[in-house]
């Protein structure tokens, strides 16, 4: 993983975990804090993070049980996840701006649970391919734990050879940086989290959104069916939602450019909002 050395680190220390998070640009413009998904960390996010406009404070988070994150034995669910992002935001609060959430596939589960509870602390977010699974909704997930337990194995095993092979269409600095992110996520935080991917509500949580949310669906790897993405439409007609052409569920690795340039978008329609807002109401 290229690990760009321009970013300072972050520590917040909760009641329960200490996290960590990667920063750069200005700290007293708009925060945006990047949630990745469950076998990803913070560095996953590189590319996008470097090519978002040095004027935003950019933060890219460790989840509990990855990267310099504290891993506890237990307590990978979406409480235990949206408790230390409501330590972070409270380590943000001075900020003259209240952050822009974006999170990718288990972490824009975490957004959505945090913006449901939390609505006033966040100025909006961008939900990038979230799996849809909960209760009475689908019940597989497209990738088997096995898979991700298998991959991590060969890595923590130096089985290289074996860890190449489950990635035959990958590049050898692919195959690295995908190496680099198994070797920041621990076993039980992968098979906590994989468990709250199925039997946590998250549908409910959408639907109490009341900040501006962006949806971004990948259009292959079958984490949201267009049925399935009607229904996130119905429960909440407010949520802006494109389906993103061409790219699998990695929507921000498949796409960089695309996926910066949709998240700055976002960005600045509400920035501009919100300074129409303060002159209307002052």
């Amino acid at each position: 993983m290229n690990q760009n050395h321009s970013f300072e680190s972050l520590f917040v220390k909760g009641l329960n975990a200490r996290i960590h998070l990667i920063t750069r640009g200005d700290k007293s413009g708009v925060p945006i804090i990047f949630l990745p998904g469950i076998t990803s960390y913070s560095y996953s996010f590189i590319k996008v993070l470097n090519m978002m406009p040095e004027k935003y404070y950019k933060l890219s988070m460790d989840v509990r049980g990855r990267g310099l994150s504290d891993r506890p034995k237990e307590g990978y669910l979406l409480k235990d996840y949206t408790e230390d992002l409501l330590n972070v935001v409270n380590a943000l609060v001075d900020n003259p701006v209240s952050p822009i959430l974006v999170g990718h596939s288990m972490g824009a589960r975490i957004a959505a649970a945090f913006g449901s509870q939390y609505p006033s602390l966040i100025s909006g977010m961008v939900l990038i391919d979230p799996p849809i699974n909960g209760p009475g909704q689908r019940e597989v997930y497209p990738n088997p734990l096995s898979m991700f337990l298998k991959q991590k194995e060969a890595v923590d095993q130096g089985e290289m050879e074996l860890f190449r092979s489950y990635f035959p269409s990958f590049t050898e600095e692919q195959v690295a940086e995908r190496a680099e992110e198994y070797r920041n996520n621990s076993v039980q935080a992968i098979i906590e989290s994989y468990e709250s991917l199925l039997r946590e509500p998250f549908q409910a949580y959408i639907k109490m959104l009341t900040t501006p949310t962006l949806l971004l669906a990948a259009e292959h790897g079958d984490t949201i069916r267009e049925n399935e993405l009607q229904v996130l439409k119905a429960i909440n007609p407010s949520m802006e939602v494109e389906r993103v052409k061409g790219v699998g569920h990695m929507v921000y690795k498949d796409a960089p450019e695309q996926t910066a340039g949709l998240i700055i978008s976002f960005v600045e329609k509400l920035t501009n909002l919100n300074k129409e807002v303060s002159i209307n109401d002052g």
